[in-house]
């Protein structure tokens, strides 16, 4: 700090003698100075307008994952979501999308008036994609632009989704921002600029200026949702990218920052920045100005002992500005090895720090986090968890009743030779996806996955009394979901994922197995053998025209404590021989 204080006060002394020896700033300094402050003056406007969207329904999500507010009461959501909106005027729409593919929402209209109504996702365009986007995510994004029918113009649209504290999804928020509200609210923000200011997408589309602040008029729609730089009614603004003025000072000047060039008969300087916050495109967000106000007040000398003064003030600030900084870096540090605690590996912890004891606690500390975080990709988080809580008394070999799930897809060996490798990785990924979250929502544990195959077991990690209605639980919900998920791959002309299920429950043992140095924590026994039978023998059962065959043993639905509770109808069981045992074995086909 001592060093510091010294360097900032030499700094301060030479800067004290040269604007008393009369040293005036030069149109190039006052053109750096002015685009500057001007570019980042207008995104700290966008952001003090957008970011509050997200906090606050981020703060809504954490409450519903939490229980503050119940999602199973339509009414209740619709009420949190206007809570919010009337917090944070920029929001135009909010709703709260559920399990049951129900979308509660709340809707702001010109008047200002609040409405709320709940509607089914498959009846929105692109509305259950969207839903099963949000399904697969783990954090809060900013999605591409869509068109708003109600308002008759683009959104912006923030979603996140809404997780229970073991990762099991069960819904997902989403708020949007009108594109004229956007406009109104940036530019009552920046009265100074005459309504100078504007938001570009891509190379010549325009997404906020004074003249989108009531879009109408300019012929927008879902097929062409924004308008160029052309068809604004601004001459200046459709001139951005002509030809620019050339001057070796005014370009060394602006650099990346902007360029001059000749509109309306005068000179005009763009300002402009790249934004990447809010979408999968980045915004160019600036301003431009005459270039009489970037160089025709000058004021060349000022009184010595203000500056002097301001010299010194600036310098204690900057001094109090390292001291919060170290004590940030310090916090962030803390604050990493909590997350690591808790298993959370997704965001890098660290921050850069001139201190080379703290910087260097910080590197080691992001590495750790980045090896812990392919540990955590490969170990279930519920087994950690399990570790953490008792230690290795929660890895002794033990017998245990348990239900086994194999699923496996149909001829995908053949699909796949058609298909570019990471295709086939996206599509294997979307589908264990899907499988994933059905299977945690019910506290099952995905044991291994086998080429195309999912192996999950109910009361492996501990004992549960209700297994097996776990299990057949998210057994249907698979076959929902994979049906759901085949009608959306048929409208877009692809081939459904056929798929056998089989399940199983019985004794097994429970536990690391393996060599010293490379174990496994799993479970072994007849019943994980007979349970991958079942799955093998849905071929069996399966015609050309079935997608989905889910078996269960008899030995399942007669550990089933409440079949009521399934809300299914029993079939009359099936007798098979499996390979290993010279009973036969009652079968039920549930889907």
């Amino acid at each position: 700090m001592a060093l510091a204080f010294v360097s900032l006060a030499l700094i301060s002394g030479v800067a004290y003698i040269a604007v008393l020896a009369g040293a005036s700033g030069t149109a190039e300094r006052l053109l750096v100075d002015r685009a500057a402050r001007v570019v980042e003056a207008q995104v700290a406007v966008i952001r003090s307008r957008l970011d509050p969207v997200t906090d606050h329904l981020e703060l809504v999500a954490a409450l519903a994952a939490a229980g503050r507010i119940d999602i199973e009461s339509s009414v209740g959501v619709r009420e949190a979501l206007a809570v919010m909106m009337t917090r944070v005027p920029a929001v135009s729409s909010a709703g709260f999308a559920t399990l049951d593919l129900k979308l509660h929402r709340a809707v702001r209209h010109p008047d200002g008036l609040v409405t709320r109504d709940t509607v089914s996702l498959i009846d929105l365009p692109q509305g259950l994609a969207r839903f099963r986007q949000l399904q697969t995510a783990q954090r809060t994004f900013w999605g591409a632009l869509f068109w708003s029918e109600g308002l008759k113009q683009p959104v912006l649209n923030v979603r996140t989704p809404v997780r229970r504290i073991d990762d099991a999804f069960i819904g997902g928020l989403f708020a949007t921002v009108a594109v004229g509200d956007l406009s109104y609210l940036i530019g009552e923000a920046s009265k100074a600029s005459d309504g100078r200011y504007f938001i570009l997408v891509g190379h010549d589309k325009v997404l906020a200026h004074r003249r989108l602040v009531d879009p109408r008029g300019l012929g927008l729609s879902e097929e062409r949702s924004l308008p160029t730089i052309a068809e604004v009614d601004d001459p200046v603004l459709a001139r951005i990218w002509s030809a620019p003025v050339r001057n070796p000072q005014i370009d060394r000047a602006l650099g990346d920052l902007g360029r001059v060039v000749d509109a309306e008969g005068k000179r005009w300087v763009f300002v402009y920045r790249e934004l990447r916050l809010y979408g999968p495109q980045p915004w160019l967000v600036g301003q431009y100005f005459p270039i009489e106000e970037a160089t025709g007040d000058l004021d060349r000398l000022t009184n010595g002992a203000i500056v002097g003064a301001a010299t010194l003030a600036v310098a204690l600030i900057v001094a109090l500005v390292m001291g919060f900084s170290m004590a940030r870096s310090i916090r962030t540090i803390t604050s990493a090895a909590e997350s690591i605690e808790r298993l959370e590996f997704d965001q890098p912890f660290h921050r850069r720090s001139r201190l080379r004891e703290i910087d260097d606690a910080g590197q080691s500390l992001d590495k750790a986090r980045g090896a812990l975080k392919w540990f955590g990709a490969y170990v279930p988080h519920r087994l950690v968890f399990r570790l953490m809580e008792l230690g290795e008394d929660a890895v002794a070999s033990r017998r245990r009743n348990v239900t086994v799930m194999f699923t496996d897809i149909v001829e995908f060996t053949p699909q796949a030779e058609d298909l570019p490798e990471q295709e086939t990785a996206d599509l294997l990924n979307h589908h264990f996806a899907l499988l994933g979250a059905c299977i945690e929502r019910e506290h099952g544990v995905i044991d291994k996955y086998i080429g195309d195959s999912v192996m999950a077991v109910w009361g492996g990690l501990s004992k549960i009394e209700d297994h097996a209605d776990r299990a057949v639980r998210a057994a249907l919900d698979i076959a929902r979901v994979i049906g759901e998920d085949n009608a959306i791959r048929r409208a877009a002309g692809q081939a459904p994922i056929r798929t056998r299920i089989g399940l199983h429950s019985g004794p097994v043992v429970v536990g690391n197995i393996g060599a010293p140095g490379r174990v496994n924590f799993t479970v072994v026994g007849d019943t994980v053998n007979i349970a991958q039978r079942f799955e093998q023998l849905g071929k069996e059962f399966m015609t050309p025209k079935d997608e989905i065959v889910l078996l269960v043993s008899g030995g399942t639905l007669a550990a089933v404590t409440d079949r009521a509770a399934l809300g299914i109808e029993l079939p009359a069981p099936v007798l098979r021989h499996v390979k290993g045992h010279d009973e036969p074995v009652e079968v039920y086909r549930l889907a």
